[in-house]
């Protein structure tokens, strides 16, 4: 009984230590908040001139010729793979707006008035389920894990995001994007390579189902030949059993019927089912952007009140040799 009331006091000292360990910190936390609000009261005028300037910056980066736009699309690809259309999508990942062999005015064949106001082009992998192939999410962050056995990268659709501060000449820029990736001659090659290998898997397949099928005519009608056997401890005596071809014939009408399906979408290597949706929210909101310009501002006060009631120290410590 002495040692489980030893252990049972024990317990409750621990949980007591840090029941008092968090008031401790809470307290502490409360106290530094109140010396860094002391430290900018002291020095309002500063704090107010550094938060005016900084909503100042705020206000001028998301006023309206100045606001970016975010647009989403998937592209399906036809005759290659999603990887392979990210690595041709790079030039225009890391091209200039305008002006040199490099920018993105030059590689989308777009005047300048028009490539100025596109801010950055990116792709993502889409992910899908690997039970059934469903896309359930794009990875902005490009983390997906390698190792994962659940979820897969999707070979035949790429996520793409432009940015842009004109959402009326997101059509042109488009169009533009579908002619770079359509005109690249390794997608191009690809895509006849995947269209000849379409044909002649229905030529091989009709020449295979117009003789399955004779040969189904020809089992039909056939007479066995009468037979006597055990079956499941049975005796069968004279029983006829005719072979069936509608699976191979089902078999090859479905590849028949995949194969032309294929054909009839895949007129382009890259294909926008619905084109860039724009969301209508801004990326440098005035709120988002005005909440961040006042925490810089307090930050930035703190810091210069700090150095200017502590200049005489930080003298003197510079001055020591030692």
């Amino acid at each position: 009984m002495k040692e489980n009331d030893n252990k049972e006091i024990n317990l409750l000292q621990l949980l007591e230590i840090f029941i008092n360990w968090i008031k401790t910190i809470t307290i502490n936390l409360f106290g530094f908040i109140g010396q860094l609000l002391k430290l900018l009261f002291r020095h309002l005028i500063l704090t107010l001139v550094f938060v005016i300037i900084c909503l100042s910056i705020a206000v001028y980066l998301t006023r309206p010729s100045e606001k970016i736009y975010k647009a989403d699309a998937i592209a399906l690809v036809y005759g290659c793979d999603a990887q392979t259309v990210r690595e041709i999508s790079k030039q225009l990942e890391t091209a200039g707006p305008t002006k040199g062999y490099a920018s993105i005015a030059s590689k989308l064949s777009l005047p300048d008035s028009v490539a100025r106001n596109i801010i950055g082009f990116h792709t993502y992998n889409v992910i899908a389920y690997q039970k059934d192939g469903v896309a359930v999410l794009v990875d902005y962050n490009n983390i997906y894990p390698i190792k994962d056995t659940m979820y897969v990268k999707m070979r035949d659709r790429v996520s793409m995001q432009l940015l842009v501060k004109n959402t009326n000449q997101i059509p042109q820029i488009q169009k533009a994007i579908l002619n770079y990736f359509n005109n690249n001659e390794m997608l191009k090659i690809r895509l006849d390579n995947f269209k000849n290998e379409m044909n002649q898997q229905i030529v091989i397949s009709g020449v295979e189902l117009k003789r399955v099928d004779s040969l189904a005519k020809v089992s039909y009608f056939k007479d066995n030949n009468q037979q006597i056997r055990f079956n499941q401890n049975k005796l069968l005596v004279g029983e006829q059993q005719k072979q069936l071809f509608y699976s191979d014939l089902l078999r090859l009408q479905n590849i028949i019927s995949t194969s032309n399906s294929a054909l009839s979408n895949c007129k382009q290597p890259v294909v926008f089912p619905s084109g860039f949706a724009v969301d209508p929210k801004p990326i440098n909101g005035v709120v988002k952007y005005g909440a961040s310009a006042i925490i810089l501002g307090l930050f930035i006060s703190l810091i210069v009140a700090g150095l200017i009631e502590n200049f005489a120290k930080i003298i003197n410590y510079l001055k020591t040799k030692s």
